[in-house]
């Protein structure tokens, strides 16, 4: 691959739901384009894409997974993204990176929620979309139904390119029954049946088709023509006009079709027997554009917005769309080249940091194999080793014009745990090998929790925290541990407390301790924090000691009064004090500020705070009893149910500490069909019966402390 013509590049990325068959299809066309020398499985850890021991493990993709071949005259770019949630930011670059999309749904089961997310996702970028029916050979498989669902969910003009076909006693019919088996399509572009071959070799025959299917291919050929000719105004008057098209009238209509986004091709497949899957090959080379025929990609140049085209003899640029970490080789950057032609030992500028960085190698990658690349133009994927200061997210470019290339926002974490080593005397690397990770993958966060102090890892779910940990075992031999995060609960007052005393009596034999001051406590505004009022007259505080009388009293807010949690929306007014001229000091008065605010709270009517999480739900319409029903249960509100295609989006405001494992236990109760995200509402009284077990919580930690 160190010649590369863009004109002859395809980019495209395996997209939909986990489970449906899009490794295995992966697989297939790596087969059947020459590159392996036989077909791995995903169900017994040999698939050639699923490389990674934790995706042998658990039977399913982790990590977009990359294979750059040449075919024909062209070179493919084939990136299979994970369809599981958790590792929704892979499916963010994947998509980013290619030109086409080819949408992967099974044939037997309804359209799943993260199906119909993968697709409106690529439309939403400008990709082309092609959508394959796979599990043809599973019962129940259904072209016609699955056809008629993804138009009337995604609301678009789907047309099926190919009528399904199964051979049993009675010979073919394009209607599975008993004892029939999958064999393969009427191609309805082409008019002819296609059957392949039953031992999985792949090998296809063509010939005329027979009686018995005569009358359905008419029918589906007819429905297919007019699904086509609505794309093109012109080619929808001939073929009123005539009622006919030439096959090669068909195919480009189809391609523009496609390439606008009006309409929806699919075909069918059984991956795992190797049945209809080497006729993707071509289908990608013609439907999908190549970079230069894409639509420019975004950028910006200082505050300038402006677009870069597909031009290899513009100025270099380059998106990173992911990154992968090696305990040896550092950090691999993925680029997809924009723009202009990269070369070995050139030099590039990262866009964000302005560091220059050299480009020592360039690699294509093969699975989990590598050939070295000499030049990359526009569409090609390379892996650059041992960048300085790069990351998932950067623009690489050459001095000429340093712009930033505009990528997909960033995922939010929704679950997190408190993180630290087993081992403490191995903390250290454990961190560091956890911000390695945190790096690589930016929908994971490392970050400590201010109001509680502890390390949190943030991810997409609890699958994702539990690869990474598994990522830290293998790359870097350390191990950390998981435990609930902590609630920020919040401690406030709902009355008054006037004239309260504060006062530090010690005296041991020479120089003794002594202060006093008197507080008045009362709730301020949600949201005011802590505030100190100086009201002290007539010297009865000296002035000096009265910024340790304010840092007694804001100590003893950090450290929490009835249950160990940060004081807030407070306002605390000194009024009053007595000092002696020997036995007074700056630590005395800050004691004796801190005493006073702790009888000021247990008379002030003291309670607790718990924050608010605002909840949005998606699930399919017969799981919403269920989902509010759980969110009931879990003390929350909710505030709107609306439709959404096929689903309902629910939103909801849940106290956190309920929601500390709820997108597992929605995938749970869902059977994964269901997509939650939630964000920090608001502050708000705990219920009578949790503060009283809190406080009692505290009160047993520190009893005789």
């Amino acid at each position: 691959m160190n010649t590369y013509d863009p004109r002859k590049a395809r980019t495209v990325c395996l997209i939909g739901h986990a489970g449906d068959g899009k490794t295995t299809l992966a697989d297939s066309l790596l087969w059947a384009a020459g590159v392996l020398s036989r077909r791995g499985s995903v169900d017994d850890g040999s698939s050639f894409m699923n490389y990674l021991p934790e995706e042998r493990t658990r039977r399913h993709s982790v990590s977009t997974a990359i294979c750059s071949f040449d075919w024909q005259d062209h070179t493919i770019h084939l990136l299979d993204a994970p369809g599981d949630p958790n590792f929704a930011g892979e499916l963010d670059g994947a998509i980013a990176a290619s030109e086409g999309a080819i949408l992967v749904l099974s044939a037997q089961d309804d359209l799943k929620l993260d199906t119909e997310r993968a697709f409106e996702q690529a439309r939403v970028a400008g990709k082309t979309v092609v959508a394959v029916l796979n599990k043809m050979d599973l019962e129940r498989a259904d072209a016609a139904q699955r056809r008629a669902q993804l138009e009337e969910t995604l609301g678009v003009r789907a047309a099926l390119l190919q009528l399904p076909i199964f051979a049993g006693d009675g010979g073919f019919s394009s209607v599975s029954s008993e004892g029939a088996v999958y064999c393969g399509y009427v191609d309805l572009l082409a008019d002819e049946l296609v059957e392949f071959a039953s031992d999985g070799s792949g090998g296809a025959t063509q010939g005329p088709i027979p009686d018995s299917l005569a009358e359905a291919s008419a029918s589906a050929r007819t429905a297919m023509i007019e699904a086509i000719v609505e794309a093109d105004d012109r080619m929808l008057e001939k073929y009123l006009e005539l009622g006919e098209l030439s096959r090669e009238e068909l195919e480009l209509t189809l391609a523009k079709g496609v390439r606008s986004g009006s309409l929806l091709p699919i075909v069918t497949t059984a991956a795992a027997v190797n049945i209809g899957v080497s006729p993707l090959l071509p289908l990608c080379v013609g439907l999908f554009r190549a970079p230069f025929e894409a639509a420019p990609w975004p950028a910006e140049r200082g505050t300038e917005s402006i677009e870069i085209e597909a031009d290899d003899q513009a100025p270099v640029s380059a998106y990173v769309f992911k990154s992968v970490a090696d305990r040896y080789a550092g950090m691999l950057s993925l680029c997809r080249v924009v723009s202009g032609t990269m070369r070995t030992d050139s030099v590039l500028q990262n866009a964000r940091t302005g560091t220059k960085e050299r480009i020592s190698k360039m690699l294509a990658l093969v699975g989990d194999a590598t050939a070295d690349v000499k030049i990359a133009g526009p569409g090609a994927i390379v892996a650059i080793p041992k960048l300085k200061d790069t990351r998932t997210g950067d623009s690489l470019c050459g001095e000429a014009r340093v712009v930033t290339l505009r990528g997909p926002e960033m995922r939010k974490g929704m679950i997190s745990f408190a993180v630290g080593a087993k081992e403490p005397s191995e903390e250290d690397r454990v961190f560091e090998a956890l911000h390695r990770l945190d790096e690589e993958d930016p929908s994971l966060h490392l970050g400590r929790d201010a109001r509680t102090g502890e390390f949190l890892l943030t991810g997409l779910g609890q699958l994702h925290i539990e690869v990474t940990l598994e990522k830290l075992r293998r790359l870097f031999k350390v191990e950390a541990l998981l435990r609930p995060p902590k609630v920020p609960y919040q401690e406030t007052l709902r009355g008054r407390a006037e004239h309260v005393e504060g006062k530090l009596k010690k005296q041991s034999g020479g120089r003794g301790q002594y202060a006093v001051c008197y507080l008045s406590v009362e709730p301020g505004p949600r949201g005011s924090g802590v505030e100190f009022l100086d009201e002290i007259v007539g010297g009865a505080i000296p002035r000096n000691y009265i910024p340790a009388v304010e840092r007694g009293v804001r100590e003893a807010c950090e450290r929490g009064i009835i249950a160990g949690y940060e004081v807030t929306d407070i306002r605390v007014h000194c009024i009053d004090g007595k000092f002696h001229s020997v036995d007074s000091s700056e630590m005395a008065f800050k004691t004796a500020g801190s005493l006073g605010l702790r009888a000021a709270f247990q008379q002030a009517q003291a309670l607790l705070l718990e924050p608010l999480m605002k909840l949005c739900v998606t699930v399919p319409d017969a799981f919403v009893g269920e989902v509010m029903g759980n969110l009931n249960a879990r003390r929350g509100r909710v505030l709107s149910v609306a439709a959404e295609g096929h689903h309902e989006v629910i939103e909801a405001e849940v106290p956190m500490s309920e929601l500390l494992t709820y997108a597992s236990d929605l995938t749970s109760m869902t059977g994964g069909q269901g997509a939650c995200s939630m964000e920090f509402s608001k502050y708000e009284e705990v219920p009578k019966e949790i503060q009283e077990k809190l406080v009692a919580e505290f009160a047993a930690e520190h009893e005789g402390a």
